[in-house]
């Protein structure tokens, strides 16, 4: 098997063998509840249960924290909710089904043995992973996608709102059940042919004419309803043609927002001001209301866009979703303009110029932003700039003989395949990384055997 790890994983978390494979994305079910307890005025350790009062378990945590050469003591609560916090505005218990279950890498290890779609479906039945969506292939020509999760089966009731804080005094909202897999979102071979994720909902997977209902499952499931940039520009690349595999691959590698952005906050009115009324910040709205919207490191606007995206998060941080106003565009394009004259003494700036992607001493000019299909998520760095922080990373092409023979598989990591940086494998795949390109890649053990640069065994 060849693929990705996550960080700490001991095998293959997404990837593909000989028959047969997978990837994950993030989903954002609800599968976590807060219940506020009620607690004995005469003890503050006990809380009402069904009409009795209960004792919190108590312990003690032994912590270990840097640069404190002695171990810190936390006393720690538990209810039959599971974790108690005590806070300010009284004592909370959290129910969490990740608690519950520690079977999830022998489910990963399932999925990793599986040959055909029967085995990994009875993998996928265990249900002990808490969360991610997975979609698979095979040399079958299966193609599968579920928004897997660990869902709890909660109180129907319509007194209870299971998106806010729920009572703690009763075995009415406390769930010890959890839904099969076959009541969970998924697809099985879609007439449309296809079949994607890209953190968005599971009800926007395919053609519209083949996606799920999302009313015939539970609202307090918590399924997510929405496209976000990526999965808009997705539909709009595919739009029911025909996909061939270098059309395929120009998808993924694509740099382009969608025609009608998806983000927290809209910029309308940053691109409706009139620049002649703005005299000295019409270099900079001038510049983003020409950008092609495409994330680019050579791009101008795209070096607006940016710095714009993280001002904006941070500025209105807790707010929900809307448009800025005519005064915070002005406000913003303000920030950018005086953002790059204090650390590049200028506005004529592309995205290269402010966002690097670092390994070592190596920097080096960087495309992508947030929520493009090659996207990046950066922090500040020095003088200005930001540093690459996430987005791109392990990415890998897979496709499946008609004849039986070995996957044909092909793959990119941003930087190389070694953390030690006297290691010659600590960058030596980032100019292909910055170039889109791939290298071959094999699971015929001979060919691996004949190429390796290293034999060892692990002790």
């Amino acid at each position: 098997i060849l693929g990705g790890l996550f960080p700490g994983g001991c095998l293959i978390f997404h990837g593909t063998n000989e028959n047969l494979g997978w990837a994950h994305t993030v989903n954002y079910q609800d599968k976590i509840d807060i219940y506020q307890l009620e607690i004995n005025p005469a003890s503050k350790n006990q809380y009402k249960f069904d009409g009795e009062w209960l004792n919190l378990e108590e312990n003690k945590a032994k912590l270990k924290v840097k640069g404190i050469p002695i171990t810190i003591g936390k006393k720690i609560w538990w209810s039959k909710y599971g974790p108690a916090l005590k806070t300010d505005k009284g004592v909370f218990a959290l129910r969490v089904p990740a608690l519950m279950d520690i079977k999830a890498l022998e489910q990963w290890y399932r999925m990793n043995k599986a040959k055909n779609f029967t085995e990994f479906y009875q993998a996928l039945s265990m249900v002990s992973l808490p969360m991610f969506n997975i979609t698979y292939t095979d040399r079958y020509d299966t193609i599968f996608y579920i928004s897997n999760g660990k869902m709890p089966r909660r109180n129907p009731d319509s007194k209870y709102n299971w998106k806010s804080t729920v009572p703690g005094n009763t075995s009415a909202t406390l769930w010890t059940e959890f839904k099969p897999i076959h009541e969970l979102p998924q697809y099985i071979n879609p007439p449309s042919g296809y079949l994607f994720n890209t953190n968005h909902s599971p009800f926007l997977a395919t053609d519209t004419k083949y996606n799920l209902d999302r009313s015939k499952f539970e609202k307090a499931d918590g399924y997510e309803t929405y496209h976000n940039n990526r999965s808009q520009r997705v539909t709009e690349l595919i739009n029911g043609d025909k996909v061939d595999y270098t059309t395929f691959k120009r998808i993924k590698f694509d740099q382009q927002l969608p025609q009608q952005l998806k983000y927290t906050y809209g910029i309308d009115s940053m691109l409706n001001l009139n620049a002649s009324d703005y005299p000295a910040v019409k270099e900079v709205i001038t510049a983003f209301q020409s950008w092609d919207k495409r994330s680019v490191a050579g791009s101008k606007g795209a070096a607006v866009f940016l710095i714009t995206y993280y001002y904006l998060a941070e500025r209105l941080k807790g707010i929900p979703s809307r448009q800025i106003s005519k005064a915070e565009a002005v406000e913003t394009y303000q920030h950018v303009h005086d953002h790059m004259m204090k650390h590049f003494g200028k506005t004529d700036l592309t995205l290269g110029d402010v966002q690097k992607l670092v390994r070592g001493d190596d920097v080096r000019p960087a495309w992508g932003f947030p929520d493009v299909l090659t996207p990046s998520f950066s922090e500040p760095y020095i003088n200005g700039m930001r540093k690459v922080t996430g987005g791109d990373a392990y990415i890998c092409f897979v496709r499946y003989p008609k004849d039986g023979s070995l996957p044909k598989i092909e793959s990119v990591n941003t930087f190389g395949a070694s953390m030690n940086p006297a290691s010659p494998h600590f960058k030596d795949q980032m100019s292909m990384f910055q170039a889109q390109q791939t290298k071959p890649m094999t699971l015929d053990k001979q060919e691996v055997l004949r190429t390796a640069k290293k034999l060892y065994h692990p002790q």
